[in-house]
């Protein structure tokens, strides 16, 4: 019964905190009972199971009650296989919702090494704009995580591809998050490649596009600034 796994799965986050509690006593128990089902219900056939069991796993993330081991071993390579050419929209584009809300929590290294590489593929899925639209909707988060390296070689290459989408949401997403985009990189590729980039939004065939890149106007022009000779920064908090 679909509401039994649901109502369980808000339960989850309860129990392994009592877990944790009570480690030296049952040392194994979340990692080796609990989170296989949470992952498992990533793929549920009922959307509701599935949408408890993603908010479930972000609990679990976010108070650090996985271990870094269990995070590449058991949660990464279900995302991993949930994004594939061949798995099922709905299910597809969650999974890709998650792999970049878990990013902040995992870190610089297990995003880059496990997340990365799937991710820049999903921004070129060709047949869901849905996937490309929350990659879209995500990619500041992604670049402020892995650093200035790794978004100027791997990510921004796919940026400018979801910037000039042939669907307008797409674009509009990117809009939204172009200032983030820019404090991932260097003074120089905002003045040679980003600046262009914005220009080509604010000119957008689309009135929802054009008014997302005039609200990121302001915020993209601050990340010119230079600190020590305006006193004026950014800072993410």
């Amino acid at each position: 019964e679909p509401t039994v796994r649901a109502e369980l799965m808000e339960q989850v986050p309860h129990i392994a905190m009592f877990c944790q509690e009570n480690r030296p006593s049952i040392p194994y128990a979340f990692s080796k009972y609990l989170l296989p089902i949470v992952v498992r219900y990533l793929a549920d056939q009922n959307n509701q199971v599935r949408k408890t069991s993603q908010a479930a796993l972000l609990v679990l993330l976010e108070q650090e009650l996985i271990e870094r081991y269990d995070v590449e071993t058991k949660v990464c390579p279900v995302l991993i296989d949930l994004t594939a050419p061949d798995s099922n929209d709905d299910v597809k584009t969650e999974a890709v919702a998650i792999m970049c809300k878990m990013a902040s929590m995992v870190g610089k290294d297990i995003t880059e090494r496990l997340v990365l590489p799937r991710f820049c593929e999903m921004c070129c899925d060709c047949r869901m704009f849905h996937v490309r639209k929350v990659c879209a909707a995500n990619f500041g988060d992604i670049c402020s995580v892995v650093g200035q390296q790794a978004t100027e070689e791997m990510l921004l290459p796919r940026f400018f591809q979801l910037c000039s989408d042939n669907v307008w949401g797409v674009r509009k997403a990117c809009a939204e998050c172009f200032m983030a985009v820019s404090c991932a990189t260097s003074q120089e590729v905002r003045r040679t490649k980003l600046s262009t980039l914005f220009i080509n939004l604010i000119s957008d065939p689309s009135r929802w596009v054009r008014q997302a890149a005039f609200q990121s106007l302001g915020p993209f022009i601050s990340t010119f600034a230079n600190p020590s000779s305006s006193g004026q920064f950014f800072k993410e908090e």
